[in-house]
């Protein structure tokens, strides 16, 4: 037994003696699952067995809203409550624990532990009602609620062991730019219009609800299953709410069940970790379950569980990567975060920057950056690197969290930078998706002293009007723009044409990822003027760099 989370955990193989223990002290004791309201019977081999629900112990059809083990464990606190049933009292005490299953993951249970107690109950007072039930339609959308959900779930699988069943779970991509675009109103609508879409399509043999959200779950055999037929159905959805800036899309996680003794949340999980494989795609809206996708959630639960540590232990280190003119003069490098175990082990940027982006970690690990970037700066003043400037990358999901402009001016102020001295980088693919907040940031930007450049433009889907709304300072450009596949000719021509019209709009051009002499010259003859790649130099950490710019700067 050790603590997680201020709350106790007990691997399966021993919560049994546990129970036991405490059996010694109470009258009755029980292993609960809030969720679904089933206690849960441990098998010798550790194996789970979901039994009655634990409500009928109360002589109720529902669970209560004043539920003492499901309090207990939103709450992470030992809740109490005192009941009374047919005539007699009884007094539960509701212990929050985790249950380490036996492939390692872990359930937020209850141990429920009742005493009987002599004397009858109070008779109720004149208009006092007994506790209500809990809802079992959500408000808004009119289908099951999560609780709700779960319970009928765990039914259909005690019902029809032997059943194939599929979990579907819906996610809206970006649904918070829908309350943002359209009001809450507007996104309360969507959310209907899905609702009623399910109730059109699923028959008896599906049970579907809202989870929490924009998410939506169904469990249906596998047999009824039609994957074309289900993609139609979200197309109706996208038809819900039209608009010429924002397009919707949903997304769809698939799971089979092979385990019906597995907890419902656990099978909702995997089918969200399939989900999650396509969270930032524009073209892909359905993904499937593998094992190895949770092997991937292992791995990234042990990035999010030494993360904050790391950061406590300033583990995470600013490389720098020159940007060069074509005389091969360095005028600054774009920060580029690194994460630097103790050991020396650098850990690869791929292998934490995506896990945080989706546990809203991001900011914080940004807000770093940013200020380590604004200290170098600092320490170059009055040296031969006083005129070298440093690129910051903004994350679109930064501005949810902090005010970025006055946030960046505090931190220049504070250690005495030229605001103009810290670059701020943010994506091409952000300013589309958003253009009329990004373009107001930029604004904001402008007025605090910062020259704002536009990252990774020709990467994705660029647009040339956002060139137009959008008054940024530099713009860099991808080199994949023009590597690659068919066409390169017409790349190339486009590329040029995109390099005039940058300059016509007295916008600085640097070109990324160039790793030959060759797409120098070319992209030279196309009129861009500043560089940064392979060929010139990797991200390097600040020492090297300075012995490399250094030796440089000295030169001239």
């Amino acid at each position: 037994m050790k603590k997680y989370r201020h709350l106790e955990q007990y691997a399966v193989t021993e919560i049994n003696g546990i129970l036991e223990k405490l059996r010694q002290q109470y009258d009755m004791v029980q292993l609960v699952d809030v969720e679904e309201c089933r206690v849960l019977e441990v098998q010798p081999d550790g194996h789970i067995h979901y039994g009655r629900e634990c409500y009928r112990i109360w002589d109720r059809g529902f669970r209560c809203e004043d539920c003492s083990g499901y309090r207990a464990c939103m709450t992470h606190q030992v809740r109490e409550k005192e009941e009374h049933v047919q005539g007699g009292r009884q007094i539960a005490h509701s212990i929050p624990i985790y249950l380490e299953m036996l492939d390692g993951e872990l359930e937020l249970c209850a141990i429920d532990c009742v005493k009987l107690c002599e004397g009858d109950a109070p008779t109720l007072r004149a208009g006092v009602k007994p506790a209500p039930s809990i809802r079992t339609h959500d408000m808004l959308t009119q289908v099951y609620t999560q609780e709700k959900l779960f319970r009928e779930m765990r039914q259909r699988l005690i019902e029809r062991p032997d059943a194939r069943y599929l979990i579907v779970y819906s996610n809206v991509r970006n649904f918070e730019l829908v309350n943002k675009l359209f009001g809450v109103e507007g996104g309360n609508q969507l959310l209907a219009g899905i609702a009623e879409i399910l109730r059109g399509e699923c028959g008896p043999e599906e049970v579907y609800g809202r989870c929490q959200d924009d998410h939506f779950a169904i469990m249906m055999l596998k047999s009824r299953f039609d994957e074309a037929r289900m993609l139609a159905q979200m197309d109706r959805a996208r038809a819900l709410m039209e608009s010429p800036i924002y397009s919707i899309q949903i997304q769809l996680g698939v799971y089979e069940i092979e385990d019906p003794e597995m907890p419902i949340t656990a099978m909702l999980e995997h089918a969200e970790l399939a989900l999650k494989t396509i969270r930032n795609s524009r073209t892909r809206s359905i993904a499937y379950y593998s094992p190895g996708m949770m092997e991937r959630k292992l791995k990234d639960n042990h990035i999010l569980t030494a993360f904050e540590q790391a950061l406590a232990d300033r583990d995470f280190h600013i490389y720098l990567q020159p940007q060069v003119r074509l005389d091969g003069t360095v005028v600054g490098g774009e920060a580029l975060v690194r994460w630097v175990r103790r050991n020396g082990e650098v850990v690869p940027p791929a292998e934490f920057l995506g896990v945080l982006h989706q546990s809203d970690l991001l900011a914080n690990l940004d807000n770093y950056v940013w200020e380590l970037a604004v200290k170098q700066l600092a320490r170059w003043k009055g040296t031969v690197f006083e005129p070298i400037y440093i690129s910051v990358n903004v994350d679109p999901s930064d501005f949810y969290y902090f005010d970025v402009p006055a946030l960046l001016a505090e931190m220049c102020d504070k250690y005495g930078v030229l605001r103009r001295k810290l670059r701020v980088e943010i994506t091409e693919t952000a300013l589309v998706v958003d253009a009329i907040m990004q373009n107001r940031i930029v604004e904001q930007l402008h007025r605090q002293g910062f020259i704002v450049e536009i990252d990774d433009f020709g990467k994705g889907s660029s647009s040339l009007s956002m060139l137009k709304d959008v008054n940024a300072d530099v713009l860099k450009i991808d080199m994949g723009f023009v590597q690659g596949g068919a066409n390169v000719v017409r790349k190339r021509v486009i590329l040029e044409s995109v390099i005039s019209m940058a300059n016509n709009l007295r916008m600085d051009v640097v070109t990324e990822g160039v790793e030959t002499r060759e797409q120098v010259e070319l992209l030279a003859g196309m009129g861009c003027e500043m560089f940064q790649g392979f060929y010139f130099s990797r991200p390097i950490p600040i020492e090297d760099f300075e012995t490399v710019v250094g030796a440089r700067l000295e030169e001239n």
